[in-house]
């Protein structure tokens, strides 16, 4: 397309409606101390060119690398209706091969390896954007802001691939999700629904859809503010699969608010204390 029009390769954005993808590697800080410069380098690249290789597979638009942080898009500079559903079924396939990687990295002496993906559906400014002589093929605005905060607040409630309800709702029946939360991030008034992606349609482990069942059941009973009885639902949750992480959060929200419960406008919205 440049070719056919070098007019496009110019500073300036155009407001497209895309989905944001922001990963990075879990407690990466740490994992790199424990690793060589000259280890360090290869496994990076290794990581980086293993993500961006399904990434591309989806047609995604790869922004920036930040250390082990990846930042993409989809839906742009080639027009995508499905972009969200192509997003989506990418964070299916990157956390899939996560799994292999991670047996790989583990068996040649590696920390375990985990990472975080959040996505974010809504309007954007994409373009180049830079100096006369520098400029990079980029995104900007809230919708962009908001992935990255989910990114990052997929580590509080230990779940690995976070979406908004915008990217639920854009992406169809393609894949399988739970409903986690409903959030207010920091600097925003406007609270937002947060699913976890559970896998493509159809392919959900049987075990998981029951820890899922009995969380939705748990989160309807906390939101009525039935506190001993939502807890009985995310404990049971607990048995079936101890490293479920939005039950340990409800557990511990449930406990505050028997001793201490909101005020009679509740809203049943969690208000994120850090970025």
């Amino acid at each position: 397309q440049l070719m056919n029009d070098p007019s496009k390769l110019k500073l300036g954005g155009e407001r497209k409606v895309c989905t944001a993808f922001f990963s990075d590697i879990q407690g990466f800080s740490s994992i790199s101390e424990k690793m060589a410069p000259e280890e360090l380098v290869p496994f990076l690249n290794e990581y980086l060119t293993e993500m961006c290789d399904i990434i591309y597979k989806y047609n995604g638009t790869v922004d920036k690398f930040e250390g082990d942080a990846i930042i993409a898009f989809f839906g742009a500079p080639l027009d995508m209706p499905d972009h969200a559903a192509q997003a989506c079924l990418c964070a299916v396939e990157i956390q899939k091969r996560m799994v292999v990687l991670r047996k790989k990295w583990l068996a040649a002496g590696k920390s375990e390896i985990f990472m975080r993906i959040g996505l974010n559906t809504g309007p954007m400014v994409i373009g180049n954007m830079g100096s006369a002589t520098r400029m990079d093929y980029t995104m900007m605005g809230d919708s962009v802001n908001l992935a990255a905060r989910l990114e990052s607040g997929g580590k509080q409630y230990k779940v690995y691939t976070l979406i908004s309800e915008f990217t639920r709702e854009a992406a169809g029946d393609v894949i399988e999700t739970r409903e986690v939360d409903m959030i207010r991030v920091v600097g925003k008034s406007q609270p937002v629904r947060v699913y976890e992606v559970l896998g493509k349609k159809g392919e959900v482990d049987p075990l998981k859809r029951q820890v899922v069942d009995l969380f939705e059941q748990g989160l309807k009973l906390y939101r009525e503010r039935y506190w001993a009885e939502a807890k009985g639902k995310f404990a049971q949750a607990l048995e079936y699969d101890p490293a479920e992480g939005p039950s340990k959060i409800f557990i511990g929200r449930c406990d505050a608010f028997a001793m201490d419960p909101p005020p009679p406008g509740w809203d049943g919205v969690y208000s994120m204390q850090s970025k």
